[in-house]
């Protein structure tokens, strides 16, 4: 089955309350601030499959009984998503006393659209129970809609004339979802001489309690596929029990990667920024939702809670049920599209900036070769992940410098089956060209480059590198760092370990002249690692980092310990781990110091240059 169909995922809520969250789950505060968003600055699969399958994940509104929209936005926002969906049923806050709908006066509206402003939210989907008999309510209903920039209205019933909600919703802009709650042929056949702009909104619980799995529901729907509400059950059939998603008989796994695989096909892309984005091959959302409440849990009404204890723990488990689900048909999107991004080459460089290039780079190895090398590169930026123009300068300085020393081949590749084992294997070590986005989705690929540095092998990773696959702790533990705010300034950048193979040249490079040899001033992007995450001297050897008495801190309250690493090496089980967070500017390979760094780098994750990785916590002093 082929579906164009672009996909937004509303993961609907199970219930507020209480405090911890579950494994995999976004910490939330006690409390918001009035207009203050609370989500994590780390990315997480909930919101990254926006990004990657076009699924927008987020809660309806309506899920919450005794909240107001406001409240349960809010909510949303705590559980680190993106997207809400609305009800017409709903009232809008404590302050506004009305249902969410085109009654609302123009301030009322404004008052909702800044509430989402204000979180971080965007409204996708908006339910209501039926659509309005009379032409004007019907324009009305589609207006408040648009608006509010909704994308599709989910309705509960059949409307009376399809073919004049075909027009409106054409006309307006605003898809329609008729929820189909048995067997979906009937529904299909009647809007089959529809337009693209009708379609179906599938009821898990209901397809299966008449005997239908939610995959073959799919080969009945195809591209009328709109929205779908999950839940779980223990068999088909109306005898059986709701069960914890993804442990039942509804497959959601194989559902998911079933709708990315129907996915129009990428294409050969020319060598231009098509990393930053993938364009989809249909206009139609798809709105998937989690079942409300699927354990009869007991929701309490009245005031908010506050969102700490076990009820909003349950949501947290229940998305991360859904993330655990959809982490296979992303790693197939990406797999899919890696085969068709070209690595950057150098001719998007200016012609003089490849002559600075060139005569900044190092024409010796440090040490000669034991053996001969082969060294894979990797720029890919997945949809959704930002492209570095310097990527290009990189890839440039990685084959010069080969071609000057000799101590290594490079191999230019962003296909990721490469770095599934045993194909890693071929390599001796791997350079991650400031990858951003969702990488490694694909847990073969993760996997096999976990195992081959584990095993002996070597990776590399040069400035946004850290920002691959956010979500995925692993990734972070063996690149040595993960999330952080930064922003291109000038600060001074100490040498924290002079005497190291990798930087034994800064005491004799002119950048180094004005503090003695042992730091310089430079401007770059510089990262600020959250002290959350996985940077720490305990567990790295720190290279460079910025020099906190010398630097303007204050903009940053980020660490308390001002300790912001930006160079390091590490053991990773038997293999060798160099990340430098430097390189988002032109100037970096134009410095002599700089591009012998690298050289250097490579050389140790290649296994032939030796150097201390003691974790600088171990070693007197910083």
């Amino acid at each position: 089955m082929k579906t164009t169909a672009r996909v937004v995922l509303v993961v609907a809520a199970v219930a507020v309350g209480c405090s911890v969250v579950a494994s995999g789950a976004p910490p939330a505060p006690a409390v918001h601030r009035e207009g203050q968003s609370i989500k994590p600055t780390t990315d997480a699969i909930r919101r990254a499959v926006d990004k990657v399958l076009g699924w927008k994940v987020g809660i309806f509104t309506n899920v919450f009984p005794g909240l107001t929209f406001s409240e349960s936005a809010m909510l949303a926002d705590a559980l680190g998503l993106n997207y809400v969906g609305g009800d017409s049923n709903q009232k809008v806050s404590p302050q506004i006393d009305k249902n969410l709908d085109c009654r609302l006066s123009p301030d009322e509206v404004e008052a909702v659209k800044q509430t989402l402003i204000s979180l971080g939210l965007k409204m996708t989907a908006y339910h209501v129970d039926s659509i309005p008999s009379d032409q004007d309510s019907q324009r009305k209903l589609f207006d408040f809609a648009k608006e509010l920039g909704v994308e599709t209205i989910v309705v509960g019933t059949a409307p009376s004339s399809l073919t004049a909600l075909d027009d409106l919703a054409g006309k307006s802009g605003v898809n329609v979802a008729i929820e189909s709650r048995d067997d979906p042929k009937e529904l299909v056949n009647s809007i089959q001489s529809l337009s693209p702009h009708v379609g179906v909104s599938a009821d898990f619980a209901g397809w299966m309690e008449h005997g239908i799995r939610p995959v073959d529901g799919l080969a009945i729907v195809k591209d009328r596929l709109m929205a779908v509400g999950l839940r779980d059950r223990s068999a088909l059939g109306p005898d059986a029990s709701d069960v914890r998603l993804g442990t039942g008989a509804a497959d959601l796994q194989r559902f998911l990667y079933e709708v990315a695989v129907a996915e129009p096909q990428p294409q050969e892309q020319p060598n231009a920024c098509v990393n930053c984005s993938r364009p989809y091959g249909g206009t139609k959302p798809l709105i998937i939702s989690l079942d409300t409440n699927p354990w009869g849990i007991v929701i309490p009404t009245g005031p908010q809670p506050g969102i700490s204890g076990g009820k909003f723990a349950d949501l947290s488990e229940e998305a991360a049920d859904f993330e655990r689900a959809a982490q296979p048909a992303m790693g197939y999107r990406i797999d899919e599209d890696a085969r068709f991004i070209p690595p950057t080459t150098a001719d998007r460089i200016p012609e003089d900036v490849k002559q600075k290039i060139e005569a900044a780079l190092p024409r010796k190895a440090a040490v000669s070769p034991k053996a001969p090398r082969k060294l894979l590169v990797v720029d890919l930026c997945p949809a959704g992940g930002y492209y570095h123009d310097t990527v290009a300068h990189a890839n440039f300085a990685i084959q010069k410098m080969a071609e000057y020393t000799g101590a290594y081949q490079p191999i230019f590749s962003n296909d990721l089956n490469n770095l599934k084992y045993p194909n890693i294997l071929q390599y001796d070590a791997v350079f991650l060209n400031s990858v951003v986005g969702e990488v490694f989705a694909d847990p073969a690929v993760l996997d096999g480059l976990l195992r081959f540095v584990r095993q002996g092998g070597g990776v590399a990773g040069i400035h946004g590198s850290s920002y691959a696959s956010m979500d995925l702790p692993e990734f972070g533990e063996m690149i040595g760092a993960q999330s952080g705010p930064h922003r291109v300034e000038t600060a001074t950048l100490k040498i924290d370990d002079p005497d190291s193979p990798l930087t034994r040249q800064f005491a004799s490079s002119p950048l180094t002249a004005e503090f003695g040899g042992k730091a310089f001033t430079y401007t770059d992007e510089f990262y600020h690692f959250l002290p959350t995450g996985p940077f720490s001297r305990k567990k790295l050897h720190v290279l460079i980092s910025i020099d906190d008495a010398k630097t303007d801190l204050s903009p940053w309250h980020v660490r308390p310990d001002k300790d912001y690493g930006l160079v390091w090496i590490k053991n990773y089980g038997q293999g060798r781990v160099f990340n430098c967070a430097l390189g988002h500017t032109p100037t970096f390979f134009e410095t002599p110091a700089l591009a012998q760094m690298v050289m250097n780098g490579i050389q140790f994750v290649l296994g032939d240059l030796p150097a201390d990785t003691t974790p600088s916590a171990m070693l007197s002093g910083r």
